[in-house]
């Protein structure tokens, strides 16, 4: 692998239609809504709350402003603040002591479960403590204990524009081989976009030290997480069906298991020098619909 082995990567960000059409020009320079449009759903005051505890409590808004409408659609429930059948109630869905200690951890005094400038706050704490950002598949299921609802909530928070942002795989590191047709006799063959190479490189060589975080491009799902038959240890993301993003040559200790949601940023690994390598890098491609796409017209420009 890395250079020996294809990895088979991609991301998905909002507009990332042109990935999945062929525009690859339209990749140059990703556009993201600055508001998709099922925001246009979310209450004003509601979505002001939303980006202000977000904004406190270091979380993504997106998946925040899901919580809520997977609970109240937003406040608009027929119940009001009348518990539901399991007792809970306001428009974050609390149990009485829950939301106790939940305003306890966002610093309210005086909290009133049924107002949103306290319950949603309370959520965004409670949330907090229990892993998000790095581990929204645990804080939401430690939220509400049902295998349906991360996922549910992480759908929603997809309308809203969760997973557009996109970041580096490694900071200060170095590309030492770039996308594209190459000499290098290790690399394998394809043909890519009507032509045919004897040897081609699907992705970007990035060297940096022993040890330097290697971080998840983008939200997505774990696929892989382990080591290959060649000995590359290799972290693999789904961002959406058909987009993958993979991380190769880490070190065995990853920070990641399959099955666990990600968030844009979020490390992954750190890197190593496993599998066939020269010395120590990430090897790293993105892929969409089984075809390879040169990570730098996805990726933002080099930190």
């Amino acid at each position: 692998m890395g250079c020996a082995v294809p990895l088979v990567c991609l991301l998905i960000i909002f507009g990332a239609v042109g990935i999945l059409t062929g525009d690859w020009a339209a990749l140059a320079a990703p556009k993201v809504p600055a508001a998709p449009p099922a925001v246009a759903d979310i209450p004003p005051r509601y979505l002001a709350l939303y980006r202000d505890a977000a904004d406190r409590f270091g979380l993504d808004w997106p998946v925040l402003a899901a919580v809520g409408r997977v609970e109240t659609n937003h406040g608009r429930n027929r119940n009001g603040c009348d518990p539901n059948y399991a007792g809970a109630r306001g428009p974050m869905q609390f149990l009485e002591p829950t939301f106790v200690h939940a305003a306890k951890l966002a610093g309210l005094k005086n909290a009133d479960i049924c107002d949103p400038a306290d319950a949603i706050p309370a959520a965004a704490a409670y949330l907090k403590s229990n892993g998000a950002p790095d581990d929204w598949q645990r804080a939401l299921y430690r939220y509400n204990p049902a295998d349906w609802y991360p996922p549910l909530v992480l759908g929603w928070a997809e309308r809203y524009g969760y997973g557009a942002r996109v970041v580096w795989p490694v900071e200060g590191g170095r590309i030492t081989q770039g996308f594209g047709p190459t000499s290098f006799a290790l690399e394998p063959a394809r043909c890519f976009e009507g032509k045919c190479y004897p040897h081609f490189h699907d992705g970007l060589d990035i060297a940096a030290p022993l040890g330097t975080p290697v971080r998840a491009i983008a939200a997505g799902r774990v696929t892989i997480a382990g080591r290959l038959s060649d000995g590359a240890v290799l972290v693999e993301i789904e961002h959406s069906p058909g987009v993958y993003s993979r991380y190769g040559h880490l070190e065995p200790g990853l920070a990641v298991r399959v099955g666990e949601s990600v968030s844009a940023g979020e490390l992954v690994g750190t890197v190593g020098v496993t599998g066939n390598t020269t010395g120590p890098h990430v090897h790293f491609e993105i892929e969409a619909s089984g075809q390879p796409v040169d990570p730098l017209l996805v990726l933002p420009p080099m930190p």
